[in-house]
């Protein structure tokens, strides 16, 4: 046989009515910060592909929450790394200055799809980009 347990609020009752908008605060930061604690940080080995699906295999099955992150390791003398829209991933093209520093990282701050490519020539054709969605 199970037992409800609970607490009643009732109006009249003046301590309660001081600690219930502080202790509501309270519970609010405590949430927020075990969201950010929850926030992950992902890595991609991020080199020519093996194979034309070899980073959409990577991803598939993954999750991808507001607040997490994705870094790109890679030699930054043979590749880069730019987030571009989803027609110029799919066209392999785009005019956005891509970054080389061997270590990209980039913060998940919204929902949605995000895109990434490596723009030199030949690699994004080969399979080097990345589809995400964010929830």
């Amino acid at each position: 046989m199970a037992t409800a347990v609970g607490i009643r609020l009732n109006s009249n009752s003046r301590l309660l009515q001081g600690v219930t908008v502080p202790l509501l605060m309270l519970l609010l930061g405590v949430l927020l910060q075990l969201q950010a604690v929850a926030a992950t940080k992902y890595t991609v080995y991020w080199s020519y592909p093996n194979y034309e699906n070899y980073f959409s295999n990577w991803n598939r099955g993954s999750t991808y929450v507001v607040g997490d992150s994705i870094e790109f390791l890679y030699n930054a003398e043979a590749h880069n790394v730019v987030r571009v829209s989803n027609q110029q991933y799919d066209e392999c093209s785009t005019n956005a200055e891509p970054v080389a520093d061997g270590a990209t990282v980039f913060s998940l701050n919204q929902p949605g799809m995000y895109f990434f490519m490596c723009t030199v020539p030949g690699h994004c054709e080969a399979g080097m980009k990345l589809q995400l969605r964010v929830i």
